[in-house]
């Protein structure tokens, strides 16, 4: 987590964080970034800010999200991870509980066959259209190993989806990541995709939409449903493909 994400922790101001770095010799060191925007571990930032007072109350959707641009393996993984968990709690919600119900290591040893059980339900067509070889599903589940760093993330936005629902919850922070990487990206406003379906389906509903470059799929989410219609997505990146996948199964 970067300095500002500390700050809003606290509920101070960054020149306050830069204060308690220069004068508290303990303060946690940076275990990444770069000298003039270090990153910290966020265990370890809690952990100062409540031994000194300072950890302010903080809400749940700042810690889940916090979890998550700071996860070790990078906060695309985390967002794939939670993209999962999130579907799960969707579609089988008892399923969840049954799950999360004990240490994180029996979390991520149980999730992994849960995950596939719930995809292999979702209906998705074995050829595309003309009959020829279907697309590589774009949702494949992590595996144990990979999921137990993110177990604490789960079970947070477990708690936001119980809130807020699971789809919110995901759009909520996968805007927030887009808000943060704004260089990453190149994005379809709202309004431009909104245009491009209703283009598509002037004729009457389209039986199949195709987005060859679908990024973080705002086109195919502004297409209107139809029973027996297909979305098709593809992306250079493996990454995009499947964040819009999950976009869409939610």
């Amino acid at each position: 987590m970067t300095a500002a994400g500390i700050a809003r922790l606290a509920g101070v101001g960054r020149a306050a964080v830069s204060n308690w770095r220069r004068r508290h010799p303990d303060f946690p060191r940076p275990v990444g970034g770069t000298g003039t925007s270090p990153a910290f571990a966020l265990a370890e930032v809690e952990e100062w800010l409540r031994r000194h007072g300072k950890l302010a109350e903080v809400p749940l959707r700042e810690r889940v999200w916090q979890h998550l641009a700071g996860h070790p393996a990078g906060p695309v993984t985390a967002l794939l991870h939670t993209g999962w968990a999130l579907l799960l709690i969707h579609d089988r919600p008892t399923l969840w509980l049954d799950v999360s119900d004990g240490p994180d290591e029996r979390l991520a040893a149980l999730l992994p066959e849960k995950l596939k059980e719930a995809v292999a339900t979702r209906p998705g067509p074995a050829t595309a259209p003309g009959g020829t070889p279907g697309p590589a599903p774009a949702l494949t589940p992590p595996t144990a190993p990979r999921l137990l760093p993110s177990a604490p993330l789960l079970r947070g936005a477990a708690e936001l989806a119980a809130e807020l629902g699971a789809r919110q919850t995901f759009e909520f922070l996968l805007g927030r990541h887009l808000d943060a990487n704004p260089r990453q990206y190149t994005l379809t406003p709202g309004g431009l995709a909104g245009l491009m379906a209703g283009l598509a389906a002037s004729a009457g509903p389209p039986r199949t939409v195709l987005d060859p470059a679908c990024g973080t799929g705002a086109l195919l989410r502004a297409v209107t449903h139809h029973p027996g219609q297909q979305l098709y997505a593809q992306d250079a990146s493996a990454d995009l493909t499947a964040l819009t996948a999950l976009r869409l199964a939610l």
